[in-house]
């Protein structure tokens, strides 16, 4: 709560790891602990298994705007660690942000399919979702978006 309700300027901060899952809870539960402790466990869990990645989106080029079938338009790494040394090197003021990855442990790629395509919300939770391969993403488009479009993009270590 004191995080949450810190004024403008105010350096307080909480880890990666859990802005990303209480932001993953609609705003009404956000001040429930129970549910709060709940999801952060289960990202953990997710984390450990391997069903996490982290993104940096590089939607810009020269002033160009790339979009999600441009093959570099994002940027997904393994961990948290892989990300902080990319971007280091390439973009050190830039931020990279953790999502969970449905289907399974992460293996060389994942397959994406934005809610909008045209949308630049990255580190919002309902942005994109990611699937361990095109089977699975096919699948959940079937049972819930059937005419979004998925794109495959490697995992960098």
């Amino acid at each position: 709560m004191e995080w949450r309700h810190k004024p403008p300027g105010d350096r307080r901060s909480i880890p990666a790891e859990l802005y990303a899952a209480v932001t993953s809870l609609p705003e009404a539960d956000r001040s429930d602990r129970q549910r709060v402790n709940e999801v952060v466990r289960s990202h953990d869990e997710a984390r450990r298994e391997g069903r996490t990645v982290w993104l940096y989106l590089d939607d810009y080029e020269n002033g160009e705007a790339r979009t999600a079938r441009h093959p570099v338009w994002v940027k997904v790494f393994a961990s948290g660690g892989a990300a902080d040394a990319w971007l280091q090197d390439n973009d050190p003021e830039g931020v990279a942000w953790e999502y969970e990855v449905e289907g399974g442990p992460v293996e060389g790629s994942v397959w994406l399919c934005l809610s909008d395509p045209a949308s630049r919300a990255i580190g919002e939770p309902d942005w994109i979702k990611l699937f361990v391969s095109k089977e699975c993403a096919q699948k959940w488009l079937e049972d819930n978006k059937p005419k979004r479009d998925i794109w495959q993009y490697p995992v960098q270590e």
